[in-house]
């Protein structure tokens, strides 16, 4: 794979060298609003799934 840099002496003129140079930020974001909508998600499966499990067990620690 051939870039067509031949010489780094017009370094400073050069533009962004992989895509979507500036959207890290955006990028970054999106991928924190998936993770805490997963994870809330998650913990809802989980508690429905206990739930059905468990039922509606209420038993004291005296019994």
């Amino acid at each position: 794979m051939n870039t067509g840099v031949t010489s780094l002496s017009k370094l400073t003129e050069m533009g962004a060298i992989y895509p979507f140079h500036g959207d890290e930020i955006l990028f970054s974001l999106a991928i924190l609003a998936f993770f805490i909508a997963f994870f809330i998600f998650q913990i809802g499966m989980e508690a429905k799934h206990h739930k059905t499990i468990i039922g509606n067990f209420t038993a004291s620690p005296a019994e």
